[in-house]
């Protein structure tokens, strides 16, 4: 059973059981972004200002959309994700770039650098 990853496959019942995050870059903007609709074989075409929308209409006074500046995020030093954090003080720093990777897939662990991971991701499941 092939799963899709998309914002369209989220709807009243399935988007309290999942936290949604979104980059900010993405939820302002009026670029056009190819989306999966249900499946991997059917794509339509959202500016990320109206996929913002439509998530919008999913949240509840309890559930709300979580939006990241990924950017902001990987450009912080010294400051790791919470996650990241306690991967790291509990052993040494590694690359976050996986040795012998082939860029068709994700090229960086998610532990180890997650913006760059969620970037690899995203542009997989477009």
């Amino acid at each position: 059973m092939s799963r899709t990853v998309s914002p369209l496959a989220l709807n009243e019942t399935t988007f309290p059981k999942v936290l949604t995050v979104v980059d900010s870059s993405v939820t302002s903007s009026s670029s056009i972004f190819a989306v999966h609709a249900l499946s991997s074989s059917s794509t339509v075409f959202l500016s990320g200002q109206d996929i913002r929308a439509y998530l919008g209409l999913l949240e509840t006074d309890q559930i709300k959309v979580q939006e990241v500046d990924f950017q902001a995020l990987k450009a912080e030093t010294g400051a790791p994700t919470t996650a990241v954090a306690s991967t790291q003080t509990t052993k040494e720093a590694e690359p976050a770039k996986i040795e012998g990777a082939v860029q068709i897939a994700i090229g960086v662990k998610k532990e180890v650098d997650f913006a760059a991971w969620y970037v690899n991701v995203s542009i997989l499941n477009i």
